[in-house]
């Protein structure tokens, strides 16, 4: 199971964050993707000025906002979700 970390820190929250994680939330149950993604809220991830800020792995992804939540989690974090688990299990 890969876990997916939303910042809820006070600037990423101000941000949106609250937003972003039921649209992620939305788009993990409409594509069947609750056995396979965790979502967990965090502390402060770091970079405050690139906010909202989503952790994968070790990967961060920045400046999310509910305007571009859903682009982001198809374009970039669900191909990056991909290619761990295919390393994981290749």
């Amino acid at each position: 199971m890969v876990e997916i970390y939303i910042c809820m820190g006070s600037a990423c929250f101000l941000k949106g964050s609250e937003e972003i994680v039921k649209i992620f939330s939305e788009e993990i149950a409409k594509n069947s993707l609750n056995a396979q993604i965790k979502l967990k809220g965090s502390f402060c991830l770091g970079p405050c000025n690139q906010g909202v800020v989503v952790k994968v792995k070790d990967q961060f992804f920045k400046h999310i906002n509910p305007e571009n939540a859903r682009t982001i989690f198809y374009e970039q974090i669900i191909p990056y979700i991909k290619k761990i688990e295919g390393e994981e299990n290749g």
